[in-house]
């Protein structure tokens, strides 16, 4: 077993969910969350169609989307996430993810590779050699893009999710940086040239445009529609029409406009922060050591008692018997 930032943040929410989940392996109450699975179906599916697109000339064409699942698969997730189309939605996923990845290899500086999933690790001695003696077990992380050269590198987290990352995930959250110490370490890249950051995939479908009675596109600011395909459609009913468009003075100009925030894929990337790397990742090998202490000398790893955090708990039937709802 290792140590990683999923492992440790089980531990420091709840001690005894780690113990569920890595040593005593029990069998969770809620196994099939969609949302863990569409993650990770996700995630499988931006890995092919990347590794397709490297093998081959570097675009984004007809062989990126042999990775996009059959419309007869998952249709639970459909359902749940109100999908209509598995190639609509990760036609654009893959397009809008294609374009950003594209971005930011444009910002390297000297040649370059891109790795997939890259898994990393630190030894125990490894480990002791950076002075965090008291972790007795390696430190790993898979991360889903790395864009290394021999002296930068872009790491760049997936994420699946209903809400964009904001400031405070690079302020709190220890992932990247966690693997921004195994990129340091496995390819002696200095610190401040390193950049961290995720690309946010929207967990649902946009919705076609609106369209009125009156023969006209709504110019509600609020549809939940992606801005070329309102362009599309505008230009589909009216043509060239010199009043009716989506130009600067057209009339709809401004709903066009205020469509430009709505995208599948969005990316958050910056300079790495070297002193909240500091604080993160001592941190990090602190609880990696008392796990390893509990372990090796047998401590008990302690129940939480927290509503909020235990509602939602895969192993509250295991935890919480008394509830006898099950």
């Amino acid at each position: 077993m290792a140590h990683s930032n999923t492992s440790l943040n089980t531990f420091t929410n709840c001690a005894k969910a780690y113990e569920h989940t890595y040593i005593l392996k029990t069998p969770k109450d809620n196994p099939d969350s969609p949302h863990l699975r569409i993650g990770v179906i996700g995630h499988e599916i931006l890995h092919d169609a990347g590794v397709l697109r490297d093998t081959y000339d570097g675009e984004f064409d007809d062989q990126c989307e042999l990775a996009i699942p059959s419309e007869l698969a998952y249709p639970e997730l459909k359902e749940f996430f109100g999908i209509l189309s598995w190639h609509e939605y990760f036609h654009e996923v893959l397009l809008e993810t294609y374009e950003i990845e594209t971005s930011l290899c444009r910002l390297m500086t000297e040649p370059y590779e891109i790795l997939r999933e890259r898994k990393l690790s630190r030894s125990v001695q490894e480990l002791q050699q950076d002075g965090f003696n008291g972790v007795h077990t390696p430190v790993v992380g898979v991360i889903d893009l790395l864009i290394l050269s021999k002296t930068s590198a872009t790491i760049v987290d997936y994420k699946f999710s209903t809400k964009p990352k904001t400031q405070d995930n690079f302020d709190m959250d220890s992932q990247l940086y966690i693997y921004a110490y195994l990129v340091h370490k496995t390819y002696n890249i200095p610190l401040r040239n390193i950049k961290i950051g995720y690309i946010d995939i929207c967990k649902k479908q946009f919705s076609p445009p609106k369209y009125l009675q009156n023969a006209r596109l709504s110019v509600d600011k609020t549809q939940f529609v992606l801005p070329k395909v309102y362009k599309e459609a505008v230009l589909k009913l009216h043509g060239e029409d010199p009043k009716y468009n989506c130009e600067p003075g057209g009339y709809y100009y401004e709903c066009y406009m205020s469509l430009q925030s709505n995208k599948q894929a969005r990316e958050n990337i910056q300079q790495l922060d070297l002193e909240a790397m500091k604080g993160i990742v001592t941190d990090f090998m602190e609880a990696a050591s008392l796990v390893d202490k509990l372990t090796e000398n047998h401590g008990p790893f302690v129940k939480k008692f927290d509503s909020y955090s235990c509602k939602n708990c895969d192993y509250l039937s295991h935890c919480k018997p008394w509830l006898n709802i099950w």
